[in-house]
This record gives C-alpha cells, sequence and structure tokens, in this order.
C-alpha cells in the first residue's frame, strides 16, 4: 500500500489528528488518532512517517483522514488585507479570464492563466516558500471560484460543491505535473479551500524545494521551411515585487549561493 505524499513528511502529522497506517512485516491497516511518534527526528519516510495510533499499534502513516487546518480564516483575511508579495500572492481565477468573458459574454477559459499560477508555484519553490490565494483580485475583492466551478467539464449546480473543489484540486495537481515534470513538486505543496464571504477561494501553500524547478513548456517555430517543436525552460524566483523570470546562468548562481 502506497503512503500518500503528504503523509510521508513530519510537518504534515500532528498528534490526535485520524489516520490510516500500515503495521510493517503483516501489512495490516488500521486506523485510529496519532498518539506519538516512533522517532520525531526522521523528517520524511518514503513509506510513511511512523507513528503510534489508539491502542499503542505502530505503523507507517499511509493516509491523512482527518486533515488540519493550515490558515485561519483570521489568518487569511490578514493575509490579503497586508497583502506581502514576497510570500503572498493574489490570483482573481485558476482559469477562468474576466477580461474576455466580460467582453464576449461568454464564460472562457485561457491556459495562460493556469500556467501563470503554476509559474508562481516554480517561483516560490526555487525561493523561501509562500502562499497563492485564488478567487481574490489584486484589488483585494473576494470573487470566489464558482466561474472556475462552471468551466468544469461535468459542471452540474445540483451537485455537491466539494466534487468542485476536488475537480480544482486535481487540476492544480496536473498543471504541477504537466509544467513542471519533477515528482518531488507534488510533495512540495498543499492546497486548502476556504469560504471567505460566502465564496470559496483556494490557497496553494508551496514549501522550499531542495532541487532546481523549472517551468517546461511546448514551443512551436519554422526553421529551413520546416515546422519545429521544442521544450524551452523558464527560470523563475520570487522578488521583493513579487515573481521575477532570470536567464539559466544566473538562476543557477543564485541556485548554488541561496540558504
Amino acid at each position: 500500500m502506497e503512503s500518500e505524499s503528504n503523509a510521508r513528511y513530519l510537518k504534515n502529522i500532528f498528534i490526535g489528528m485520524e489516520v490510516i497506517i500500515e503495521i510493517p512485516k503483516i501489512h495490516q491497516t488500521l486506523s485510529g488518532k496519532v498518539l506519538d511518534f516512533v522517532d520525531d527526528q526522521v523528517t520524511h519516510n518514503a513509506n510513511g512517517i511512523e507513528v503510534i495510533i489508539d491502542g499503542n499499534y505502530s505503523g507507517n502513516v499511509k493516509k491523512i483522514i482527518k486533515n488540519y487546518e493550515l490558515i485561519s480564516e483570521n489568518e487569511l483575511r490578514l493575509k490579503i488585507k497586508n497583502h506581502e508579495k514576497k510570500n503572498f500572492e493574489l490570483k482573481s481565477s485558476f482559469k477562468y479570464d474576466i477580461d474576455v468573458s466580460n467582453h464576449t459574454g461568454n464564460p472562457t477559459s485561457a491556459e495562460y492563466l493556469k500556467r501563470k499560477i503554476i509559474e508562481e508555484c516554480a517561483s516560490f519553490m526555487n525561493s523561501d516558500g509562500g502562499i497563492i490565494c485564488m478567487g481574490v483580485d489584486d484589488e483585494k475583492n473576494i470573487l470566489g471560484l464558482q466561474n472556475d466551478y462552471e468551466l468544469q467539464t461535468d459542471y452540474d449546480p445540483k451537485k455537491d460543491p466539494s466534487q468542485f473543489q476536488d475537480n480544482l484540486k486535481n487540476e492544480i495537481k496536473q498543471g504541477l505535473i504537466n509544467y513542471l515534470d519533477e515528482p518531488v513538486v507534488l510533495d512540495l505543496y498543499e492546497t486548502e479551500i476556504i469560504t471567505l464571504d460566502g465564496k470559496d477561494v483556494c490557497c496553494i501553500f508551496v514549501d522550499k524545494s531542495p532541487i532546481p524547478i523549472f517551468v517546461k513548456m511546448k514551443i512551436n517555430y519554422r526553421l529551413d521551411n520546416r515546422d519545429k517543436r521544442d521544450t524551452i525552460w523558464k527560470c523563475w524566483i520570487r522578488a521583493d515585487n513579487g515573481i521575477l523570470a532570470i536567464p539559466f546562468d544566473k538562476f543557477m548562481t543564485l541556485w548554488k549561493n541561496r540558504d
């Protein structure tokens, strides 16, 4: 039984949270609340962090059943109010193009908006981590994500809203896979949907990466009267006023000198 990525990191496991563990050797799974850690000095375990649960059973965490609150509503409102660009970024939507939709009168999706979210994630991974808050514009207006939900292929207003939230989280995950193409990135982020003023916003919590992260993009061009297709790697970091693209050589120099 493979452990979920968030169960592999000590920072994600807390005393009292509900988890599913697998007992070594006999491969039996049990659920219960975490009572203690087998070794709280091990910050990462590919098989899942080892814990002790109710009944004094010990094993590797395979799944977190009841997660913890990554950020409170009050904390998020304060971050929106202050809007510190170095480690906190506001985005109006995930892929809903507000300008085009308002101009045409038709809800419109834009891949470049989705890519910008992934570029923001990469910039945080290449720096000191941070939070991307989607559903709030630069003027700090809470817009929500309903328009993004309605762009989902299986959207139905009669469905449980949690399905729209799960679909969005899966789209974010797929975007990271498509554009960053590094397995480690799936261990460097978490998402949480928070309701503000009756509207959903989504926060992506991004950790600092142990390896350089590049945004990989396919480009089409013509050379010698022939159509060509290639991949380019773009380097993104965080600056005081937000995201910054820099040349590869400069990026690698900064990376080698990063704390």
